[in-house]
Order: structure tokens, then C-alpha cells, then sequence
């Protein structure tokens, strides 16, 4: 009796070890996906505008009012935790908190420096910068003309990526955007407290 029962375990270690055996080699042969493309909606409730240079105008840091925006992206996974990529994104609705309301767009392209913390299934929290560059286009002027402006922009974020499947996932983050604007008059930079919430698929 005491051998049929050693023998009945070594049979069903040996089935279990076969079976992880095999589910751990399929895995292996499975590819890795490795580019992810997604979208981001932005809502920016406060900001802060530089002006400087402006004819008549004194104030050098002004309130802005809040603007909103999105953001398509691309990236490529390095490794489990890192990944680069590019970002095209617009924020409309730039207007600093002054009487000549020049209410403007802001267009940029950006790298895209992500860290995400490795080995969690349905929950991972990251990091992530993205400098670029960006063009601000005047649509709107109720008063005077602040000119179009041009120069780097700078983000970095904090989010935490759901998975919703085996190649969706949904995340929020929240973070701050730099402007370093520049005009014909002058400094004409924005930036905004960023809040986003988005979607991202695995290719």
C-alpha cells in the first residue's frame, strides 16, 4: 500500500511538472508585443502664462484659463520597463487671464520617455517625460494680437496603466506641461497642471 501511494505521487508530480512544462514553452514561443499606440484626452484646469515684452504691459507671470486638449502616441517597448515613442498632441483654448484675451492653440511634437514598473498583470504604475517642440496659433483675438509663437515644451507624468484584456488597457495620469514660447514681442509661454485619461492598445 505504501508504494502505491509514493508511486501515485511521483505520477502526479511528474503530471503537473509536464504541464507547467508545456504551458511555460508555449508562452516562450508566444511573440512579445512590443509597439503600443493610444490615445490621451487632456483636461488642463489652471495654468500660468510668461509675457514679456509686450508694449504697455507690465505683468511678466499671468493666470491662465483652463484649456483642454488630446494626444495620439506610438511607442515601442524597450525591454518590460522602458519604452520610447512620439507623441503629436494640441491643446486648445490657450488664453492667459488678461484683458487682451488672444485665445490661441498650441500644436507640438514630442518624444515620448516611459518607466512603467515591471512584472504587474492588471496594475501598472509609471512615469514619464516628453520634451518637444511646439507652435502656438492666435484663432481668436478679442483685443490686440499676442503673434504666433514657437519654441520647446516639457511634460512629465504620473499614471497608472488597467489592463482590459490581453491588448487593451486603459490608464490616468496627471502631471505639469512647460512652455518656453517665444514670439516677435517676446516670452509668450504657457503651462498647465495636466490631468488625462486614455487608451492604449498593444500591437
Amino acid at each position: 500500500m505504501h508504494k502505491y501511494r509514493v508511486a501515485r505521487c511521483r505520477a502526479f508530480v511528474l503530471g503537473v511538472g509536464l504541464t507547467l512544462t508545456a504551458q511555460s514553452g508555449a508562452l516562450a514561443q508566444e511573440p512579445s508585443r512590443r509597439i503600443e499606440v493610444g490615445l490621451a484626452i487632456r483636461y488642463m484646469p489652471t495654468g500660468w502664462f510668461e509675457w514679456s515684452g509686450r508694449t504697455g504691459t507690465t505683468e511678466s507671470a499671468l493666470g491662465a484659463y483652463p484649456a483642454m486638449g488630446g494626444a495620439l502616441f506610438v511607442d515601442y517597448r524597450l525591454n518590460p520597463a522602458l519604452s520610447v515613442g512620439f507623441m503629436p498632441e494640441i491643446t486648445l483654448n490657450v488664453i492667459p487671464r488678461t484683458t487682451y484675451y488672444p485665445i490661441s492653440a498650441l500644436t507640438a511634437g514630442s518624444l515620448r520617455v516611459k518607466v512603467e514598473y515591471p512584472g504587474l498583470r492588471l496594475l501598472a504604475p509609471y512615469a514619464l517625460l516628453a520634451p518637444g517642440y511646439s507652435s502656438m496659433f492666435t484663432y481668436n483675438n478679442t483685443g490686440g494680437s499676442s503673434g504666433d509663437a514657437h519654441g520647446f515644451v516639457l511634460s512629465a507624468y504620473a499614471g497608472l496603466r488597467i489592463l482590459t484584456g490581453t491588448r487593451h488597457s486603459v490608464f490616468a495620469e496627471g502631471g505639469y506641461l512647460h512652455g518656453f514660447q517665444k514670439n516677435d514681442e517676446g516670452r509668450y509661454a504657457p503651462s498647465y497642471v495636466v490631468l488625462a485619461a486614455g487608451w492604449q492598445m498593444s500591437l
